[in-house]
């Protein structure tokens, strides 16, 4: 057990709802420099997804009143990790302090001596708001706004006064957490004597792509949310400020509304991939299938310094490779100036963009991102083979298609391998969650991660999960590799990159 001074600080975040955007700066500098994560299920995926691989990941979820880790047990977890040593950031949807249980944390680190701060989070309620154009305050209709839960009786909190509340005018009431008990306070409201007439609006996973707006007055607001099949997460808003969003509601539906799309591919190279389909309406699930680690080959780096003074092609096929080898350079004192010899051949955009943002401009990119078409067109291009030195960057899993016409040409091959791939773990509730309720589409950009895909699920599991979805393949070999595993692929891109990826979801129609 570490002593009190060496503990770890805990730092409670609030991540905003819905949106991982809507996360402050300085939550977000938190999040990268802790030490472990200790999140739930409210808190945007891909903040999780997009930490450093070195941050231990603790999952305690709850909602709707099925929970993952009670209470004391979360609050107890975060202690033993900070005892550690280690820096910890509690993650919690919305604000912590609003009905966010952050102050039952707060006690308890406090009575057990560990230090903490707060970082506040955009709440739910004006993210809600603000995307369903409705302004919760406003000067013609509300003077004030009032917060209340709407499960006190499952959560064990003092009870609302709703007949108090029902009297209440000019303002806005909020509820949180009120979906399951909409019956009760429906009833409570109308004992107190509100007006039956009086406008509401249930706002469903509000500034999410499954966000969802129902408008009825007060005596109809059950049947209403019933007939649209609203459920938690929502908010529900009691006033005539509700009205707005009929006028003001600026969100527009995108074709892939509320559609969860697996994304199997890491994070680091798939985060505008995962930026777009929320453009568009999407729920990105970015849960990798591989993993990408550096990889260390001391003879094929001491073959390419021995090339350096010599003239050819340098060739990358995949954005990590263009920064391992970067790194690679750097680290033995070396920079982008030791290449000026060669010129630069990139197999598609991605990587094309990875080496223009490293200063380097690639001489040969195909129209189609497929190995094969680039050693065609390198192939044109090397008019002197013997007197020609290919620098081919390589991962430990790349084909030999661009290697073998260097050989053929009788051109000099120097191969180094920067990266490897290897199968990362799951933690068991991301399983579950893949397992029990599949996505609407999973994409496959590469044979590894199909592979990672099946290794991680288990073969039946993975072939299932994927027949209950919508399959997108990147091209013909990873439609290949899928099919050899028994993975059926629904469509396959046209373009064989991230762009023929997002082309698939927007125009292919069998998609839906």
């Amino acid at each position: 057990m570490k002593k009190e001074k060496d503990a770890g600080i805990v730092y409670l975040v609030g991540s905003g709802p819905g949106h991982p955007d809507l996360i402050t700066r300085m939550g977000w500098d938190a999040l990268q420099n802790c030490d472990a994560v200790v999140y739930d299920d409210l808190a945007a995926f891909e903040l999780v997804a997009a930490l450093p691989e070195r941050i231990k990941r603790y999952y305690v979820g709850k909602r709707a009143g099925a929970h993952y880790k009670p209470q004391d047990a979360t609050s107890k977890l975060i202690v033993e990790i900070a005892e550690r040593g280690l820096n910890v950031v509690r993650l919690k949807g919305g604000d912590p302090l609003i009905f966010g249980r952050g102050g039952e944390e707060i006690t308890f680190l406090k009575n057990t001596g560990i230090e903490y701060k707060i970082i506040p989070g955009v709440t739910a309620l004006s993210a809600v708001g603000a995307g369903a154009g409705i302004p919760l305050t406003d000067r013609r209709d509300a003077s004030w706004v009032l917060l209340a839960t709407g499960h006190e009786a499952v959560s064990g909190s003092p009870p609302v006064p709703w007949h108090e509340i029902a009297r209440l005018k000019s303002g806005t009431v909020a509820i949180y957490m009120g979906v399951g008990d909409l019956p009760r306070i429906v009833e409570d409201l109308t004992k107190g004597g509100i007006d039956p007439k009086t406008k509401a609006a249930i706002i469903q996973s509000g500034y999410t792509g499954s966000q969802k707006i129902v408008n009825a007055q007060i005596d109809r607001l059950e049947k209403a949310c019933s007939d649209a099949g609203i459920k938690a997460p929502a908010i529900i808003l009691i006033g005539n400020v509700t009205e707005y969003s009929k006028e003001l509601n600026w969100w527009k539906e995108g074709k892939l509304a509320g559609k969860r799309v697996l994304v199997t591919r890491p994070y680091k190279v798939s985060q505008e991939f995962c930026q777009v389909l929320r453009l568009h309406g999407a729920e990105p699930l970015p849960l990798p299938t591989i993993q990408i680690e550096p990889y260390t080959d001391d003879d094929g780096w001491r073959n390419v310094e021995s090339a350096l003074n010599k003239s050819g092609w340098l060739v990358f096929t995949s954005r990590p490779g263009v920064e391992y080898f970067i790194e690679g350079l750097w680290r033995r004192g070396y920079d982008n100036r030791c290449l000026y010899s060669f010129k630069i051949a990139a197999i598609g955009p991605g990587t094309s963009k990875a080496l223009t943002e490293r200063g380097l401009r690639p001489d040969l990119v195909p129209d189609v991102s497929l190995g094969s078409e680039l050693a065609r067109e390198l192939a044109r291009r090397i008019d002197n083979p013997q007197n020609t030195t290919v620098i081919r960057v390589r991962g430990d899993l790349s084909d030999d298609v661009i290697d073998n016409t260097v050989t053929e040409l009788d051109a000099e091959l120097v191969q180094v391998t920067v990266y490897q791939t290897v199968t990362p773990s799951w933690e068991p509730h991301w399983i579950k969650v893949v397992k029990e309720n599949p996505p609407d589409y999973i994409t496959f950009t590469s044979g590894s991660t199909v592979q990672g895909f099946v290794k991680i699920l288990g073969s039946d599991d993975a072939v299932r999960v994927a027949s209950e979805s919508k399959v997108i393949s990147i091209g013909p070999s990873t439609t290949a590799v899928a099919r050899e595993l028994g993975i059926k692929v629904d469509a396959e891109a046209k373009k064989y990159n991230m762009d023929g990826m997002i082309e698939v979801f927007l125009n292919n129609v069998n998609l839906k």
